[in-house]
């Protein structure tokens, strides 16, 4: 019976010790954030901060090695910068001291924005240069392996006439940055935003990630309120089965110097893979950055069988919906669009 009890008690032991290595493991990802540490911070608190905001898996595990090792003695307050995927012992040193701590930034990109229109956010605010993001953005050969592996782009090439490859994967977030930072890392923190953000979401299309997102960026354009994406999301998918050309506004308006209230027909017929009213299926890379609503509704449309949406123009920001073109029209003519 002494063997027995001592056998249990070392199997209860060795799952204890495997729970606590596998809860101390770093978080997932590599984002850069500020964190604020209060004079006379309660550890206890210090951690479950830690844990909601991303830092560590858990906030008992993490206060138990700062009490056990000493380090919550060392801690200094003031503005730190913490990077995700950091251990324990680099979260503790990050805390302890502000010597090598540069002033961070908020900024905030919205969704919907454009890579044009968030290099112009973070050169006015001195993140990086407007040229350098610009340039960067063309291709997503400057993400790190694990970024392209998540995203299925490792080994595929940018579709020839895409404007900017990194379109749609910079995630509409408030972010803090240093200033005069390299473009890729502004570039590289904004995906891993994006990754971190949409680990959950499950792709029930059939489509690649990089279709998904320009799915959802059209999505993102199209609709003002949210409970419309999943409706609007299913427009698209049933043209794309059924071989029609999506025919959307916003990726002529995506091709223009400056958007229109209302399209033209001759702007229809501009030239471009971007334009849905000539190429069949999707543009080659996304034309804004989707928020979550856009991307959970591209990843799981709702079903039915409607082909045409047009905005009501009636101060409700919806749209008529319909089956068939007849019905369409009649609906346009109510509108004033195509």
């Amino acid at each position: 019976m002494v063997k027995g009890i001592i056998g249990v008690s070392l199997v209860f032991l060795v799952c204890i010790l495997l729970w606590s290595f596998y809860e101390m493991r770093p978080v997932e990802g590599k984002a850069e954030k500020p964190f604020i540490l209060k004079e006379k911070a309660d550890i206890g608190e210090l951690a479950e901060k830690l844990e909601k905001e991303g830092f560590i898996r858990n906030k008992f595990m993490f206060t138990m090695y700062g009490m056990i090792t000493g380090k919550q003695s060392n801690m200094t307050a003031g503005e730190h910068t913490l990077k995700q995927g950091s251990d324990y012992k680099s979260l503790f040193k990050d805390l302890s001291t502000l010597d090598q701590e540069t002033e961070a930034v908020e900024i905030v990109i919205p969704e919907g924005i454009t890579v044009i229109e968030i290099a112009d956010r973070l050169s006015k605010n001195g993140i990086t240069s407007r040229d350098k993001f610009i340039n960067t953005a063309k291709t997503w050969n400057n993400l790190r392996d694990d970024q392209l592996e998540h995203l299925q782009l490792k080994d595929k090439k940018v579709q020839k006439g895409t404007k900017y490859a990194m379109e749609g994967l910079l995630f509409p977030d408030t972010y803090f940055f240093e200033k005069q930072l390299d473009a890729k890392e502004v570039i590289r923190q904004m995906t891993d935003r994006f990754i971190e953000k949409t680990n959950s979401i499950e792709i029930k299309t059939g489509q690649t990630p990089y279709e998904w997102i320009t799915l959802a960026s059209i999505i993102e354009k199209e609709a003002l309120l949210n409970k419309e994406k999943p409706k609007i999301a299913g427009v698209f998918v049933n043209r794309i089965e059924d071989k029609k050309k999506l025919q959307s506004c916003s990726t002529v308006q995506y091709l223009l110097d400056k958007p229109k209230a209302v399209l033209k027909r001759k702007d229809l017929k501009v030239k471009s893979p971007y334009n849905t009213y000539k190429n069949p299926g999707l543009p080659p890379a996304p034309i804004a950055s989707p928020d979550l609503h856009s991307l959970r509704a591209a990843a799981d449309p709702e079903k039915h069988d409607y082909y045409y949406f047009v905005a009501k123009q009636d101060g409700t920001w919806s749209h008529y919906f319909a089956k068939t073109y007849k019905e369409h029209r009649k609906y346009t003519k109510l509108s004033g669009n195509y």
